[in-house]
């Protein structure tokens, strides 16, 4: 049966109604595991978008078969290959959420999903659950599966569901700068809202983590969002010593000179401190977080 004729409305409760963002780049190898995990929810989606930043593969032929096989659930945006560049993937984000935000359809969460992520069939009917029983709540995720959740754990940056009332308070857009995907978090948090990543709410990387974007924006998204040195020194020397959470070593180092060295940046773009409201709450919030962690020494 088509998929595309079907009513969904009787099995998906209105609470419940969300779309999922995904960006693609020469995803032939995963990206129809990702589409069909989707596909398999528990709770299914109303609308999945996706943005095709000019794939060179056969991904846009899988697409394209989903399309013809989903009809109006899958959106495609096309767009030219202007090369691989990491930055391009809050751009694409925002021509998604321009989108939805013109089609004049409502939806109450998006989940964003990058193109190699398997979700169990129950993710997000385990998230909604969670984030629509709290009011506070406005952005959660589940957890890759390397660390432990604690009170101080950000949402992942796939997998996550943001509250669409929330979206549109901050523009509907994410900020197209360095620390974009945290900036959501510390602004929700500095508006006085709530946000968790839930560990026991798994989600599966079908790629390594971080092999595309080999962590370059991490020291510099960090310099951005004002975090506090001392906070970042820790932090570095923390993955340094236990690589707990899939950063390796090189790439820590790096992340600790570009949040030092700021010049190298300070051409780029993308390179641009955020509002002095979300840069102090970060830097109080962390200062608190060292001293708290310091008495618990002594």
């Amino acid at each position: 049966m088509d998929n595309a004729n079907i009513d969904r409305s009787d099995i998906m409760p209105a609470w419940a109604s969300y779309w999922v963002l995904i960006t693609v780049k020469n995803g032939e190898t995963t990206i129809m595991q990702t589409l069909q995990s989707i596909l398999d929810q528990s709770i299914k989606p109303s609308l999945i978008c996706i943005v095709d930043d000019g794939s060179k593969d056969s991904t846009p032929n899988i697409l394209l078969d989903f399309k013809r096989k989903y009809g109006d659930l899958i959106h495609i945006i096309t767009l030219p290959d202007s090369g691989y560049d990491i930055r391009r993937i809050v751009h694409n984000w925002n021509i998604a959420c321009e989108f939805v935000k013109n089609s004049g359809k409502e939806y109450c969460y998006l989940l964003i999903s990058s193109d190699d992520i398997i979700f169990s069939k129950e993710y997000v009917k385990s998230l909604l659950y969670e984030i629509s029983g709290n009011p506070k709540l406005v952005v959660a995720s589940g957890s890759r599966g390397l660390l432990p959740s604690d009170d101080f754990s950000l949402p992942e940056g796939a997998g996550r569901i943001i509250k669409m009332s929330y979206l549109k308070q901050i523009g509907y857009r994410h900020p197209p700068y360095y620390g974009y995907e945290a900036w959501i978090l510390y602004k929700a948090l500095q508006m006085g809202y709530t946000i968790k990543k839930f560990n026991d709410i798994k989600y599966e990387h079908l790629r390594t983590f971080g092999i595309l974007h080999r962590f370059v924006e991490y020291g510099v998204s960090m310099r951005c969002l004002g975090y506090h040195p001392m906070f970042v020194i820790a932090r570095i020397f923390k993955n340094l010593y236990k690589n707990d959470i899939g950063i390796p070593k090189l790439a820590s180092l790096k992340m600790l000179s570009d949040y030092f060295y700021q010049n190298k940046w300070k051409g780029d773009s993308y390179f641009q401190y955020f509002e002095p409201e979300v840069r102090s709450f970060v830097r109080s919030t962390q200062k608190k977080r060292l001293v708290d962690k310091i008495k618990k020494l002594f």
